[in-house]
């Protein structure tokens, strides 16, 4: 995620939104102008500001209130805020993967298409909940990226190997020095195949907690309480904290094994 993150966009900045659209809108824009120069032009200035006025505010209004006018100019900071939001996330390739770690990046980015889909069709803007459900998803990326590293030692050096080597050389019982590497390989690595084994199952009850928050949303879609999103982004944030937990115990479990 990059540095500068929009403020969640609630619907008070969808009101300040739309009154800078209808107040900029160029058909209103150009009455006021067209009646004021009108105004010059004929001598009777100070007789057509007011009525400039009173027509330009009129035509804010009516842009103001028009729903479609309101749709579009929702599509469109919803659009602008993503792409400020998506700007610098580095996406991983699933193939980049073990196909275990992928299937997982592939859910959470399914569960975020399907969540910005809710909140595309819900009556109420949910920016904030969209923000964290990308923070989300780049946290799980991040933290996929960090089980790679897990799986790839793994592959590398299987636990199963290195006991049996460790079984013979114990048997011989004339290698102390070896035979304690070995234990201290060992050890290591069956903590990093527990912190993997951590991942997947943690990992697969967030997904499933996931879904609960789209439900959740979907539900509250057309609810007029101002705390309905800022709940649900909470949940959302919760699990992105549960993520980053998951995350520093990989890593924490890969220097160890360094």
């Amino acid at each position: 995620m990059p540095g500068d993150v929009p403020a969640p966009y609630d619907r008070g900045r969808f009101n300040r939104a739309l009154i800078a659209n209808a107040l900029l809108d160029p058909f209103n824009v150009v009455l006021l102008a067209v009646v004021l120069i009108a105004g010059i032009v004929l001598g009777i200035f100070a007789y057509l500001l007011p009525v400039a006025v009173v027509l330009y505010l009129a035509g804010a209004a009516r842009t103001y209130f028009d729903e479609d006018v309101a749709n579009r100019v929702l599509e469109r900071e919803r659009g602008e805020r993503r792409r400020r939001l998506e700007a610098g996330r580095v996406k991983r390739r699933p193939e980049d993967f073990a196909p275990a770690i992928g299937r997982l990046i592939e859910a959470a980015r399914a569960r975020e298409a399907r969540i910005c889909d809710a909140i595309e069709r819900a009556q109420l803007p949910f920016d904030e909940v969209a923000e964290e459900i990308d923070r989300f998803v780049a946290a799980m990326e991040s933290t996929g990226a960090r089980a790679q590293l897990l799986w790839e030692a793994l592959e590398d050096t299987p636990p199963a190997r290195v006991e049996a080597r460790l079984e013979e050389v114990r048997r011989k019982g004339d290698e102390p020095e070896l035979e304690e590497a070995l234990t201290t390989q060992l050890t290591t690595l069956r903590r990093m195949e527990k912190q993997l084994d951590r991942f997947f199952s943690e990992m697969e009850r967030i997904l499933v907690e996931l879904d609960t928050v789209r439900s959740q949303l979907v539900s509250a879609s057309a609810s007029s309480e101002s705390g309905t999103q800022t709940e649900l982004a909470a949940d959302v944030r919760a699990l992105r904290e549960r993520v980053g937990a998951t995350a520093d115990g990989m890593q924490a479990a890969f220097e160890t094994g360094a």
